[in-house]
């Protein structure tokens, strides 16, 4: 059974491979390297931010990490180097949630304007 599985999940890794493989070469040869990798670039930085699983990542540390910080503080490990790291992941993943809300906020922007030509 265990070799069924590693077999399966080979091929399937090897398929994956496969497939990203052909996308890539076949937009490389429609569009060059640097087009390429520049449309990726662009359509990753447009799309990531309206992702679901962004907001739902933000929110998770956003509440947690003062919990966390809480829990140390009652657990009496608290640790100052640890509560500035802690503060700063806060900012980033609160960065992140601020970072989703104005990409929605500008995709409703879009599309009102679609709606209206």
């Amino acid at each position: 059974m265990h070799t069924f599985v590693a077999v399966y999940l080979a091929i399937g890794f090897l398929l994956g491979l496969a497939l990203f493989g052909w996308l890539a070469v076949s937009a490389i040869r429609r569009h060059g390297v640097r087009n390429a990798v520049r449309g990726a670039t662009r359509t990753y930085a447009e799309e990531l931010p309206l992702y679901w699983r962004v907001p739902v990542a933000a929110w998770t540390f956003v509440i947690a990490l003062p919990l966390i910080a809480a829990w140390a503080i009652v657990n009496g490990d608290w640790d100052p180097v640890g509560a500035i790291f802690l503060a700063l992941l806060w900012l980033l993943y609160f960065g992140l949630l601020r970072w989703h809300w104005a990409a929605k906020g500008r995709a409703r922007q879009r599309n009102r304007l679609r709606q209206v030509e």
